[in-house]
């Protein structure tokens, strides 16, 4: 007797053990295929000049705007610039959208809009920013990937307002 309710709470939890697989993996797979995973998950995190943030579902702010998924990478910009640059690049250049703009032939601004995909049966929509700032008081790049069910006008205010949190 005890080893049936053993086998059955073991079944319950490999059940469970493999739907939170599922779920996990389908949130992490929003990414998938990107050359900005280059750089995230934690490739350079010892560098004290690099922050990253990966968060999705039931984070409060991701919850808050809309969000499915939200990745941001702040770097030194002498260093991150030319590794960022051609990954934000080339994932842009499936966009479906865009707003780019070069300063001395690098790459100063970029929003790109991706191509819409289907997450869960949801239209997903999904935004690519990336902004290098050289000549500030610390020089820095930002690059920042999200995608949820948010438009384009709150996605440009969900950039701005990581923006101004990244400045502090």
């Amino acid at each position: 007797m005890n080893t049936q309710k053993y086998n059955r709470a073991m079944k319950g939890i490999i059940r469970l053990l493999i739907l939170l697989t599922i779920l996990v993996c389908g949130n992490a797979s929003a990414q998938t295929g990107m050359h900005i995973n280059n750089v995230l998950g934690g490739k350079y995190v010892s560098d004290p000049s690099v922050t990253e943030v990966i968060m999705s579902g039931e984070q409060k702010f991701v919850k808050a705007h809309g969000l499915s998924n939200l990745a941001t990478f702040r770097g030194d910009s002498e260093t991150y610039a030319p590794i960022l640059q051609p990954l934000v690049l080339a994932d842009g250049a499936k966009s479906i959208g865009r707003n780019v703009r070069y300063k001395d032939g690098k790459l100063q601004y970029a929003f790109f809009m991706l191509p819409v995909t289907i997450v869960n049966g949801k239209k997903t929509n999904r935004y690519l920013y990336y902004l290098n700032n050289p000549d500030g008081n610390k020089p820095s790049v930002m690059m920042i990937y999200f995608d949820g069910t948010l438009s384009r006008t709150d996605a440009e205010a969900v950039i701005s307002k990581l923006s101004s949190l990244n400045e502090n």
